[in-house]
């Protein structure tokens, strides 16, 4: 069982005048109060706490924290609703946490004022092992890191190749994770788009060259995506890189940094989209690269003098 903290806080006070003009007496004012908490995953309810008075101000500035236990691999619905007293209601925050406490990895936090319903995902033992030390929205099912996760939690050979350490320690989850991720983020245009890839079975996606069952060519068709979407960091897990071209699609936001650490990288086309930004410096570490090509995009700024120490025969 996975554990999961939730911390109350911030509470929102209640001072003894508004209190008197509600009940018309002082004795027993309260000065605040938590908000109903309930939170189910995958239909069962693992915890249930009424609104509950704090009636001193010592206490409404206190933070309070429990910790329950969740299935690995559950999805998880917290709905919240505030404490009210007449015509006023008090509201507070609540922050969710992987781990035993409050210094945890920070999955959701919101208000019942603000957010009625959270949601969140505890990816399998195995998966949240590989993926939490990586990126802490892998629990949050609003986020594409977090539909990735719980894509591949669901995926019976995601689960076989992380538990075998024979291709955990080769990054092939990792691989899994950034595919998942890269199709959360646009929703490719393909029936056959899978995480699996190159893992044993399966017709690999368009456009993707294996060898050894890692992929070193991620080619993309022009107009493969269905939705705006950006170029995720997490394609830096992909180490076995040779070839990224992504050209001719509606890629918006930045070009990641973290590209300058696919050193393996020969080709890098990223022509004919919406990028903005500057060009980064850091493609200037990909010593093999020999063509690179940003036309045709919304980039500012000059080319970097770390580019012009490339190999290149083809700038564009």
């Amino acid at each position: 069982m996975a554990p999961v903290t939730i911390e109350l806080k911030d509470f929102e006070s209640l001072d003894s005048d508004e209190w008197n003009a509600i009940v018309g007496n002082d004795d027993g004012a309260p000065i605040c109060s938590t908000v109903a908490i309930n939170i189910r995953c995958d239909d069962k309810t693992y915890m249930h706490v009424p609104q509950h008075i704090l009636p001193t101000e010592t206490s409404c500035k206190q933070s309070y924290t429990e910790t329950i236990h969740v299935p690995f691999g559950s999805r998880c619905d917290i709905s919240m609703s505030m404490a009210c007293f007449g015509p006023i209601c008090l509201d507070n925050n609540v922050s969710v946490y992987y781990g035993s406490d409050a210094t945890s990895v920070p999955i959701r936090s919101g208000s019942a004022k603000s957010d009625a319903q959270l949601s969140f995902g505890v990816p399998s033992k195995c998966l949240t092992e590989v993926l939490s030390d990586r990126n802490f929205s892998i629990f949050d099912l609003s986020t594409e890191q977090g539909t990735a996760a719980n894509a591949l939690s669901n995926d019976e050979l995601s689960e076989v190749l992380c538990i075998d350490n024979r291709f955990r320690n080769q990054g092939f989850v990792l691989e899994r994770f950034a595919l998942a991720v890269f199709n959360a983020s646009v929703h490719f245009n393909s029936s056959n788009w899978e995480p699996y890839q190159c893992h044993g079975f399966g017709i690999p996606a368009f456009h993707v060259s294996c060898s050894f069952f890692s992929i070193t060519s991620l080619e993309l068709e022009v107009d493969a995506v269905t939705q705006v979407g950006t170029i995720p960091t997490e394609l830096a897990l992909m180490t076995r890189l040779n070839n990224l071209v992504l050209r001719g699609n509606t890629f918006i936001g930045t070009i990641p940094t973290e590209l300058g650490l696919l050193t393996g990288l020969v080709r890098l086309e990223l022509w004919g989209n919406n990028l903005s930004g500057n060009i980064p410096s850091e493609l200037g570490a990909l010593t093999r690269l020999s063509a690179l090509a940003l036309a045709d995009n919304h980039l500012t700024g000059s080319i970097p003098k770390e580019i012009f120490g490339l190999p290149l025969t083809g700038l564009w």
